[in-house]
């Protein structure tokens, strides 16, 4: 062989090395650390609906055990609740929430902020109405009572959807109830319709049976789930913040890789029926993330907030302050496309 050819093969071998080198560093990042520290406790405030389904994946699967983490898990009816509460009693660490109530806190604190999104659908929250109350078009809903949770993406999702169809919030009367309290208020007649999420939609439909007028949502309103953290958590307890992540983020993995396992982890843990399921699970997209849409989703609903007088303060907040983007960088940097702290 030529010294030529001789110098070829070693540097196409040397090559080869180092391109494996890579492939072999990037794929032990890509690995869950183990961790082998004291158990951490992190209290959730979350609400149970299959938005959260990687936190009830991880639960079940022992991924929080694996990363150190001891998860107390706080039931609460909404996101709007979980979030409420995070703030105010005194023990909870992180919540569970949706973009509404994140940005209706917003404008008297800002001791909070979003670490990820665990998933987000653009057919989630749906306008369901009753037909023997004379609605078959949106325009019948003019004058019409619809149920809501006020300072919820439900509410939010109203005020589009009646744009969406030339009509205006003040075209409707809305009633304030509670996500469950809200199927069983279209079935007994006290609302006209009701726009609100998963399962609550596919319970009432149920109810109601041919009296039910499904509304298409798609492209009306991108509702995404976050974590949400205290401010004091993420500065003092980064690291345990990190490692629920990992956790969650396996989750999400097993999510993708065993569909029907992770239904029915999900239909155990918060007593659905099965058909539910089966209807919905579609609808979601699970996958951590924190992209630009975020930033554009909480200042276009905070517009609309004060536009509709439900914000106690008129001055728009930043939003970059409620984004921390630090925790899930370390775990998975591609997920993290929007600047924060």
């Amino acid at each position: 062989m030529s010294m030529s050819n001789r110098a070829r093969s070693t540097l196409v071998a040397l090559t080869g090395i180092l391109l494996l080198g890579i492939a072999v560093q990037r794929f032990s990042q890509r690995q869950p650390q183990a961790y082998h520290g004291p158990v951490e406790r992190i209290v959730l405030a979350a609400e149970m609906v299959p938005h959260a389904s990687p936190v009830w994946i991880a639960e079940d699967r022992g991924y929080f055990r694996e990363q150190g983490i001891e998860l107390q898990v706080r039931a609460c009816e909404s996101g709007r609740t979980a979030l409420r509460n995070m703030l105010n009693q005194p023990g909870i660490d992180m919540a569970t929430a949706a973009q509404t109530p994140v940005i209706h806190s917003s404008f008297h604190r800002d001791d909070y902020a979003i670490v990820a999104g665990m998933v987000y659908s653009d057919t989630d929250i749906k306008l369901l109405a009753r037909r023997d109350r004379g609605i078959a078009a949106a325009q019948d809903l003019k004058g019409k009572t619809v149920g809501i949770t006020s300072g919820s993406s439900g509410h939010f999702f109203l005020s589009l959807f009646l744009a969406h169809h030339w009509l205006q919030l003040s075209d409707v009367k809305t009633a304030d109830l509670e996500p469950a309290r809200l199927a069983r208020a279209l079935a007994e007649g006290e609302v006209d319709a009701i726009a609100t999420w998963e399962p609550h939609i596919h319970r009432a439909q149920e109810a109601l049976g041919d009296r039910a007028v499904l509304f298409p949502s798609r492209a009306i309103y991108r509702e995404d789930f976050y974590f949400v953290a205290s401010k004091p958590f993420i500065a003092q307890r980064s690291a345990p913040l990190k490692r629920f992540l990992r956790a969650i983020e396996k989750a999400q993995q097993f999510i993708l890789k065993n569909r029907r396992q992770a239904m029915d982890i999900v239909q155990r843990r918060l007593n659905l029926q099965s058909e539910i399921l089966d209807a919905t699970w579609d609808e979601y997209v699970f996958g951590l993330f924190l992209d630009q849409s975020i930033l554009d989703s909480l200042e276009d609903e905070a517009r609309w907030a004060v536009e509709n007088g439900l914000a106690t303060d008129a001055k728009m907040p930043n939003y970059l302050g409620f984004i921390h983007s630090e925790a899930l960088k370390a775990i998975k940097p591609e997920a993290v496309t929007v600047a924060g702290r």
